[in-house]
């Protein structure tokens, strides 16, 4: 159930709130419900089939994914659309979310939530900090990370991929928006550093850069 981000028509406004800093919206038509920031479309969820995915970027994530995975981190919510996707791919891992805005978890359990397979476990934390306190070890962990101008400065600093070292053993992969060709070569480069092996991916018609990288052994 593609979603056609140049040709897409809503019927209902299910939510709208407006902050100096963003205006978020959700909207729906007979197809799809979908979550706008500041008039460009974050995630959609086909409303015949919320677990499939909609998008171009998500897709290409989804080719990459292991051929398991029992222990599952995402950091950077949205809609929660790789969430949904997950939940019911393994409905029987341990999955954490997390996010840094309480309205965008707020509006996932009211709107987005998956009807069936697993239930994730919600954080509103500054990934980080989160990655920096947890004693969990994870097997994938999918970082989407934006701010209001592209992803923000944490994904092309060491501390994070420091972080992601102590607890990732497994897959990581990182959907980029470089607004530089020097952006994208620094996340690469801090990612083979400190995670291990990493291929860059173009979503063909996009900006979107999806990196993945697989940690070395301990």
């Amino acid at each position: 159930m593609d979603f056609n981000l140049q040709a897409y028509q809503a019927d209902h406004l299910l939510h709208l709130s407006a902050k100096p800093a963003r205006r978020l919206s959700i909207l729906e038509n007979t197809c799809h419900r979908w979550l706008e920031m500041d008039g460009v479309v974050q995630s959609a969820m086909s409303l015949s089939q919320p677990a499939s995915l909609c998008l171009p970027h998500q897709r290409c994530i989804a080719d990459r994914l292991p051929a398991e995975a029992s222990r599952i981190l995402e950091l950077g919510l949205g809609g929660g659309d790789l969430t949904r996707h997950l939940a019911a791919r393994w409905p029987d891992a341990h999955h954490d979310c997390v996010d840094l805005d309480g309205e965008i978890l707020t509006l996932f359990q009211q709107f987005f939530l998956p009807q069936a397979g697993g239930a994730p476990r919600l954080h509103h934390a500054d990934a980080l900090h989160f990655l920096q306190q947890s004693q969990e070890q994870y097997d994938l962990v999918l970082l989407d990370l934006f701010s209001q101008d592209g992803n923000p400065l944490l994904l092309f600093q060491a501390p994070l991929y420091q972080a992601l070292a102590l607890r990732l053993s497994g897959t990581l992969i990182i959907n980029l928006l470089p607004r530089t060709h020097l952006e994208q070569a620094q996340a690469l480069r801090l990612a083979e550093e400190w995670i291990g092996p990493t291929q860059t991916h173009q979503v063909p018609g996009y900006r979107n850069v999806i990196l993945h990288a697989t940690s070395r052994p301990t």
